[in-house]
This record gives structure tokens, C-alpha cells and sequence, in this order.
């Protein structure tokens, strides 16, 4: 009787263990899913939002809809970048995969950084966009992110946070302006700032655009 009782004692661990094995395996799976999705629909997004605006070069311009639409693109990939930030998110993505997705991010988000400067060509300038190369555990940069947040939250800027020298397929834009280290912020497309930026030196140079 007492070797029936371990016997069912140790069927119902190792069927506890099978089962905790399945559940956390279906959950990094849904992680997975649901990230790769969030990137997919952000990556559709941008190539509809392209074909857009050469439709509207053909058939005119239609700023608000535009804005509208290229704003809902910036609040996605947001949400995207807080995903792949967390600190679980490798180890539960895979090191393969989160690597590819990262880099997948990281392309759209520059694609997306030049549908804006498309946009302001198109309908003018509206809002101040910041290109903000950042390094991994890095305290310079993690400070100068956190000034970014209380940037956003007082004027209306777009911040498109990009790992320095993260990876060849992304090297382009580093190279274009020049990025030498981090962190580093370009303003509206043009202004390059290098190293860690106080609050009222990135105000400063916001408002410099406003005034032009």
C-alpha cells in the first residue's frame, strides 16, 4: 500500500512538472506571438502609410489624416520598444529571435523616423522629432532617456530610441550623420548633439526650431 501511495505520489509530481513545463512553454510561445505580431502590424503599418503618401502626391494632400495615422505608428512601436527592453524578454524570446526582432524594430523604427521627414515635407513641420542613439547599461544613456521622457511629456516630440552600433543592418543611419557614441541625439533631422544633454540644452534646442 505505501509503495501504490509513492508510486502515485511521484505520477502526480512528474505530471505537476509536465504540466508547469507546458503552461510556461505555451506562455514564452504567446510572448513570442504577440511580439512578433505587435512588430508585424507595426511593419504593415509603415508600407501602408508609404503607399498613402504617394497616393496622396497623386491625388493631393491630406496633412491631418496623415498626421493622424503616422502618430498611431509612433505609439506602437513605442509599446514595442518597452517590450523588448524588459529584461525577461530575451531570455523568453530566444537569443536568435529576440535578436532578429530587435533588428526588425530597429529597421522599422528608422523607417518610420523617414516617413516623418517625408511628412514635414509634404504638410510642413508640426512636431519636433529626436533620433536618440543609446547604449545598453549605460548610465549616460539611461539619464539621458529619462530627460527625454520628461521631454515628451512637455512638448509635442517624437523620441526614436536606437542601440549605437547594435548591429551591420542598421549602420546606415549611424554613418549618415556621423554617430560616433553614445548617447547622441540628432533634432529634427538635422542638429546632432553629442553625449549626455541636460533638460534645458534640449529645450533650448527645440525652441530654436519653433522659432524658425
Amino acid at each position: 500500500m505505501r509503495e501504490k501511495s509513492k508510486l502515485l505520489i511521484l505520477i502526480l509530481v512528474v505530471a505537476f512538472v509536465f504540466m508547469l513545463g507546458f503552461g510556461l512553454g505555451n506562455y514564452f510561445t504567446s510572448l513570442g506571438t504577440s511580439t512578433s505580431k505587435l512588430l508585424k502590424d507595426s511593419e504593415l503599418n509603415a508600407e501602408s502609410f508609404l503607399i498613402e503618401q504617394q497616393l496622396i502626391d497623386t491625388l493631393g494632400s491630406d496633412c491631418d489624416f496623415s498626421r493622424a495615422r503616422l502618430s498611431v505608428l509612433s505609439e506602437q512601436l513605442w509599446h514595442l520598444g518597452k517590450v523588448l527592453d524588459e529584461e525577461s524578454s530575451k531570455e523568453e524570446l530566444g537569443e536568435a529571435k529576440f535578436d532578429l526582432l530587435k533588428k526588425k524594430f530597429h529597421l522599422t523604427q528608422i523607417k518610420t523616423y523617414s516617413l516623418y521627414k517625408n511628412l514635414e515635407k509634404t504638410c510642413g513641420k508640426e512636431s519636433d522629432v529626436i533620433l536618440f542613439y543609446f547604449n545598453k547599461n549605460d548610465p549616460a544613456s539611461k539619464e539621458q532617456g529619462e530627460i527625454l521622457d520628461d521631454i515628451v511629456n512637455d512638448v509635442d516630440a517624437k523620441v526614436f530610441a536606437i542601440e549605437f552600433a547594435y548591429a551591420p543592418e542598421i549602420k546606415f543611419l549611424e554613418e549618415y550623420y556621423e554617430i560616433k557614441k553614445a548617447p547622441t541625439l540628432v533634432i529634427n533631422f538635422k542638429d546632432k548633439l553629442d553625449g549626455l544633454q541636460p533638460y534645458d540644452a534640449v529645450k533650448k534646442e527645440l525652441t530654436k526650431w519653433t522659432s524658425e
